[in-house]
């Protein structure tokens, strides 16, 4: 049977999940802009994943600092622009096309 974790536990978790980066979930309601924007950092976030490189080198191959890597690994994308976000995303993959839905 399964040991519910006490309550130091679940408050140490509770702490680190308060002081770490938190990943921006997308609004219903979010603009085409913010979609299009969060799908280009899904990209990121996957890219990372599959090669199981740092959030550091990840940064250092796109030529920027590890806090903007940060934000785009996280979603925060306010700061950015749909054409700097494409621009860092070809530098992993060169031939990136979009496909824009019509609805």
């Amino acid at each position: 049977m399964a040991k519910f974790p006490s309550k130091k536990q679940l408050d140490e978790a509770k702490e680190k999940l308060d002081n770490g980066p938190a990943s921006r979930l997308l609004p219903k309601d979010a603009s085409s802009v913010d979609k299009v924007k969060y799908k280009i950092c899904e990209k990121f976030v996957i890219y990372k994943n599959t090669k199981k490189i740092t959030q550091k080198a990840l940064a250092e191959k796109l030529g920027i600092d590890e806090a903007l890597m940060s934000k785009i690994l996280h979603y925060n994308f306010d700061e950015f622009t749909v054409d700097r976000l494409l621009k860092f995303l070809n530098v992993l993959y060169p031939n990136v096309e979009i496909d824009l839905k019509v609805a």
